[in-house]
């Protein structure tokens, strides 16, 4: 498997892993540059199932694991500190349990290692709608990302909603073969026991109005 990814700068490197649907460039208009001018490399790549490195081939959690450990081994960047988001904290957790060798530190965002009552059922009618080929009106999927996606505070701020929502009518989520595998790619059942087995330093990071992986989740 041929991964599209980026690689600059010199130092220590950092893995950023994009989440469900996101492509490495996710990370160059804010975290490359500011790692860049604090002396890291920066190494960023399109997961696969999305950007240039899209297929539809079947592929799984550990599938995307191996992808991320040809990688950095390819590099030659090991140790690497991971920078994971969402489905990317999922792989992140799952490398660091199968190649602790690979990873001195990592900050995990939107994660969790478990699922709960609501987020199972979230789970079964992505995968439900999906199966059954129906495409949602681009209005009615906006709304479904304001919901999942903001805090109530930026839902009642009518100039960034306003934004938002011009945003995501004119580029409406494209829904590939890659990125329905992609919905797969996370903690289906209870995985805090084999997370103990993590040895690097790692931050959790939660955010509190987050409906999709609540903090409570992370712990």
């Amino acid at each position: 498997m041929n991964l599209a990814y980026d690689d600059r700068g010199t130092g220590e490197a950092i893995v950023f892993i994009a989440g469900r649907g996101g492509v490495g460039r996710t990370w160059h208009l804010h975290q490359v540059p500011a790692f860049l001018a604090a002396g890291y490399r920066v190494i960023t790549f399109d997961n696969r199932g999305a950007g240039a490195t899209e297929t539809a081939d079947g592929f799984t959690t550990q599938t995307m694991v191996n992808d991320t450990v040809a990688l950095i081994e390819s590099l030659g960047a090991a140790p690497v500190r991971v920078v994971g988001v969402s489905m990317g904290s999922y792989i992140a957790q799952e490398l660091m349990v199968v190649r602790p060798d690979l990873v001195s530190k990592a900050v995990l965002m939107a994660t969790r290692g478990r699922l709960d009552r609501a987020r199972e059922f979230f789970y079964t009618a992505e995968k439900d709608l999906a199966a059954s080929g129906v495409r949602l009106p681009t209005t009615y999927d906006a709304k479904i990302r304001l919901l999942e996606s903001f805090s109530p505070k930026t839902l009642n701020n009518d100039e960034i909603v306003a934004d938002w929502i011009g945003m995501f009518n004119i580029w409406p989520i494209k829904v590939t073969p890659g990125l329905i595998r992609q919905g797969a790619i996370a903690p289906l059942n209870n995985r805090l026991a084999v997370y103990q087995s993590i040895t690097a330093p790692v931050l959790v990071i939660g955010f509190a109005d987050d409906v999709v992986t609540p903090p409570h989740l992370g712990r």
